[in-house]
C-alpha cells in the first residue's frame, strides 16, 4: 500500500482530478482527430464539435491549471502568492511583447488568434498566467534542491524551461498556436528560444526573491507542487508522443528522472530547504 500525499486534502486532489480528465479527453481527441482528421469526414457532428474544441482546449487547460494552482496555494498561504502573480506577469508579458515586436530573446515569432485576447495585438492575455502557474511550482521545487538563492535561480529557470522542450514543438508545430519566423532545428523552434525561456525564468525568480516569497513557499509541500508540475506537462508531452516526436517526450522524461532523484536526495538533506 503506498503512502498518502503528505498534506493533499480532498480538494486538492479533486483539483487534480479535473486536470487529469480534461488533459485525458484533450489527448484523445488529439490522439483520433487531430491526427487524422479524416475521420472528421465519416463523422460530421465531431467535426463541429472538434473545431471548437480545438479553440478551447489550450485556452481552457491554462484556466484550470491556473485554477487548480490557486485552490493549492490559497488553503496554505492565503493570498500571499498574489504578488508573486504580478511580478510573474508584468516579467513575462514585457520579454513576450518585446519577442513578438523584436525578436529578443525568444527570436522572431508572432502568435495566431487562437489563444484569444492578445495585449498590443500581440500576446495573447492569458500567455502571462501560463508562465505563473509553472513558475511558481518550479520555485517551490527549486528551493527544496538547491542551497543558495542563486542555485535556486538557476534550477527554477532550468525547471521552467523544461516544460518548452515539450510545449513548443506541440503548441507550434503540431498546432498553429503560434509560428516562428525562422524555423529551428528542434521541431521548428530555433534554439535561442530556450535561452530566452531560461532568462526570462531567471528574472521570475529574482523576483519571487525580491518578494520574500522564500518566507512561505516552505509552507506547500514538495509532493504537491511536484504532482502539479508533472500534471501541467503530460499534456504536451502526451501530444509529442502520439505524434510521433520522441527526441521532445525522452528528453523531458530524462528531465524528470532527473529532479526525482534531485528531490529524493533532498529529502534526506533538509537543510537544502535553507536559502538565503
Amino acid at each position: 500500500m503506498t503512502k498518502p500525499t503528505p498534506g493533499c486534502t480532498f480538494l486538492d486532489w479533486l483539483g487534480f482530478a479535473l486536470l487529469w480528465l480534461f488533459t485525458a479527453a484533450v489527448l484523445a481527441g488529439y490522439g483520433s482527430f487531430g491526427l487524422h482528421p479524416q475521420l472528421l469526414a465519416q463523422a460530421p457532428s465531431a467535426a463541429s464539435f472538434y473545431g471548437t474544441a480545438f479553440i478551447i482546449f489550450s485556452r481552457g487547460h491554462v484556466i484550470l491549471s491556473f485554477l487548480v494552482l490557486a485552490g493549492l496555494l490559497t488553503p496554505r498561504i492565503g493570498l500571499k502568492w498574489l504578488p508573486a502573480l504580478m511580478v510573474t506577469c508584468a516579467i513575462s508579458l514585457g520579454m513576450e511583447l518585446m519577442g513578438t515586436y523584436t525578436g529578443f530573446p525568444f527570436g522572431g515569432y508572432e502568435y495566431t488568434g487562437l489563444l484569444g485576447y492578445r495585449v498590443a495585438n500581440l500576446v495573447p492575455l492569458l500567455i502571462p498566467f501560463s508562465w505563473f502557474m509553472m513558475a511558481f511550482p518550479s520555485y517551490v521545487l527549486a528551493k527544496r534542491m538547491a542551497s543558495g538563492k542563486i542555485m535556486v535561480w538557476v534550477l527554477g529557470a532550468v525547471l521552467l524551461t523544461i516544460w518548452d522542450l515539450t510545449l513548443d514543438p506541440a503548441m507550434s508545430d503540431l498546432t498553429p498556436y503560434w509560428r516562428w519566423d525562422q524555423p529551428g532545428p528542434y521541431y521548428g523552434m530555433p534554439l535561442v528560444n530556450l535561452l530566452g525561456w531560461l532568462g526570462t525564468g531567471f528574472l521570475i525568480m529574482v523576483g519571487f526573491h525580491v518578494l520574500n516569497v522564500n518566507k512561505f513557499a516552505n509552507r506547500i509541500p514538495t509532493p504537491i507542487m511536484e504532482i502539479y508540475y508533472v500534471t501541467v506537462i503530460v499534456l504536451s508531452l502526451g501530444m509529442t508522443f502520439l505524434a510521433g516526436y520522441w527526441l521532445a517526450g525522452i528528453l523531458t522524461l530524462v528531465a524528470f528522472a532527473g529532479i526525482r532523484i534531485m528531490l529524493y536526495r533532498s529529502n534526506t538533506r533538509p537543510g537544502l530547504t535553507k536559502s538565503p
